[in-house]
C-alpha cells in the first residue's frame, strides 16, 4: 500500500523546512564570520540602535500586510517555525556554555568562527533577528482578530519579544566601567576593560575602606613541585586557637595563634602594627618520624612568609586569609551640588543619575591594610524595558496556567453533570 509523502519545500511547510531554514541562517552567519573577520554588532549606540529598531518593527508590519493572506504566513506564525528558531538559539547557547567567552590572541577555527564571542557574532545576530521576526508574526496572528481569551498568550510572547529586542539593541548603550578609589581622594573618572578612561557625571570620595577576613588555613605543600598536597579531604583546615586536627598523614596541634603578629628573635609576638601578619606555632606529629615544632606565617606585603619543613618532600604552611566581608564608606557628588553618604557593599548597588555603583574589589596585595577600593559603575538605559518584558512574560504565563486549569475544571464539571 503506497503512502503519500510530501516533498521537501512543498506547501504547507513543517518542521523539516523550519530546521533547514535555521541551519541555513547559521551556516551563512558562520561563513560571513569566517570571511569578514572579527565583526562586532554590539557597538551600535543611541540613537542609531533606536532608529534600527524602528525600521525593523516597520519591516515586520510591512511583511505582515504583504503575506497575511498567503500560506507562508501560517508557517512563519506557527509552531514549527518557532521551534526551529528557538533550536537555533539553543545551539549557540550550548556552544557558549562549552567554549569560554573570552578574548583569545591565537588565531584558529574558534576565533575565526567567533565561538569565543558569540554574543557579538554574525550568526548570533541572524538568529536573534529571525527569532524576533517569528515571534512578531506569532503575536500579530493572535492579535487579529482581537479576542479576550488570547491576551495571556499575547502578553507572554510579546514580553519575550520585548526582552530579546531590548537586550539586543541596548547592548551598545551598556557601559560597565571601573573606578579606583583611594582614601581621602575624590575620583571622577572610570575606565573600561581596555584601559580607556571616561569622565563621569559624578564623583566619588573614599572616606574609609573596611575589610574582615577569615582566619588563615593550614595546608601541606609538596616541596618538589611547590603545589598543594591534596591526598585526602579536606586538604586545608582553618586555624583556631588550641586546634588539634588530622591533615592527611599528620596530626597537627596549634599551640599559639596570633591574628596580627611580628617576629622578634626566634618567635612571633602579638602586635598591632602596619603590615602585621598572622602567625602560629604548630606541632606536626607523624607515626613514622619524630614530632616537629615551629612557627608558620603567611606573611604580608612587608613581612616574609614562613613555612615548617616536615621532611625532604613536604612542608606545612599557612594560607593567605580569605576576605569575609568588605565595604567602602564613600561620599558621592553630583553636578547639581548634591552630596550623598553611602556604604558600598558587594552585590548591593546604589543608583545615582542612572549609574549603578557596586563594591567590586580592593588591593589584594595589601589585604586588611588596603586603602584602595575598586568599584564598578554600570549604566544600562535599556534595562527597564528588559524588566518590563520579563514582567509581561510572568503575567501572561500565570494567566494561561490559571485559564488552563479553569477550562479543565469546567470540562470536568460538564462531564459529571452530563
Amino acid at each position: 500500500m503506497n503512502k503519500n509523502t510530501k516533498s521537501l519545500w512543498q506547501s504547507p511547510w513543517g518542521y523539516s523546512e523550519s530546521f533547514l531554514l535555521t541551519l541555513g541562517l547559521l551556516l551563512i552567519g558562520f561563513a560571513l564570520e569566517f570571511t569578514v573577520g572579527n565583526a562586532s554588532f554590539g557597538t551600535i549606540v543611541f540613537p542609531y540602535n533606536l532608529i534600527a529598531g524602528g525600521v525593523y518593527i516597520f519591516l515586520i508590519a510591512l511583511v505582515y500586510f504583504l503575506i497575511r493572506k498567503k500560506t507562508v504566513f501560517k508557517f512563519l506564525s506557527g509552531i514549527p517555525a518557532s521551534i526551529g528558531a528557538i533550536s537555533g538559539l539553543s545551539i549557540l547557547v550550548v556552544i557558549m556554555g562549552i567554549i569560554p567567552q573570552i578574548p583569545i590572541e591565537e588565531k584558529g577555527i574558534v576565533t575565526s568562527l567567533g565561538f569565543n564571542r558569540l554574543t557579538t557574532s554574525i550568526p548570533f545576530l541572524f538568529i536573534n533577528f529571525y527569532l524576533l521576526f517569528i515571534l512578531g508574526m506569532v503575536v500579530i496572528r493572535k492579535l487579529f482578530p482581537v479576542k479576550w481569551k488570547n491576551w495571556g498568550f499575547i502578553c507572554s510572547h510579546l514580553g519575550l519579544w520585548i526582552t530579546v529586542f531590548s537586550a539586543g539593541l541596548g547592548s551598545g548603550d551598556l557601559q560597565r566601567l571601573r573606578m579606583d578609589l583611594n582614601e581621602n581622594q575624590i575620583e571622577g573618572r572610570a575606565y573600561d576593560d581596555k584601559g580607556n578612561y571616561l569622565d563621569l557625571p559624578l564623583a566619588i570620595k573614599l572616606n574609609d575602606f573596611k575589610i574582615e577576613e577569615f582566619h588563615p588555613k593550614l595546608a601541606i605543600v609538596d616541596n618538589t613541585t611547590g603545589s598543594l598536597y591534596e591526598a585526602t579531604k579536606p586538604s586545608m583546615i582553618m586555624i583556631e586557637d588550641d586546634l588539634i586536627c588530622q591533615l592527611h598523614d599528620w596530626t597537627i596541634i596549634v599551640d599559639e595563634f596570633f591574628v596580627t603578629s611580628g617576629r622578634i628573635g626566634d618567635r612571633y609576638y602579638s602586635i598591632i602594627d602596619f603590615g602585621a601578619a598572622p602567625a602560629a606555632k604548630v606541632r606536626v606529629i607523624s607515626h613514622t618520624k619524630d614530632t616537629i615544632s615551629g612557627w608558620i606565617s603567611c606573611g604580608s606585603f612587608n613581612r616574609p612568609h614562613e613555612s615548617l619543613k616536615i621532611d625532604e618532600r613536604f612542608s606545612v604552611l599557612m594560607t593567605v586569609p580569605e576576605p569575609k566581608r568588605f565595604s567602602s564608606e564613600v561620599s558621592i557628588f553630583t553636578p547639581d551640588g548634591q552630596k550623598q553618604e553611602q556604604t558600598l557593599e558587594v552585590n548591593k548597588s546604589f543608583t545615582v543619575n542612572g549609574w549603578k555603583i557596586y563594591q567590586l574589589s580592593y588591593d589584594e596585595t595589601m589585604g586588611i591594610y588596603s586603602t584602595k577600593s575598586v568599584v564598578e559603575v554600570v549604566k544600562d538605559p535599556w534595562q527597564i524595558f528588559v524588566y518590563i518584558g520579563i514582567f509581561m512574560m510572568m503575567i501572561g504565563s500565570v494567566y494561561m496556567f490559571w485559564r488552563g486549569s479553569k477550562v479543565k475544571n469546567e470540562e470536568t464539571l460538564n462531564g459529571i453533570s452530563g
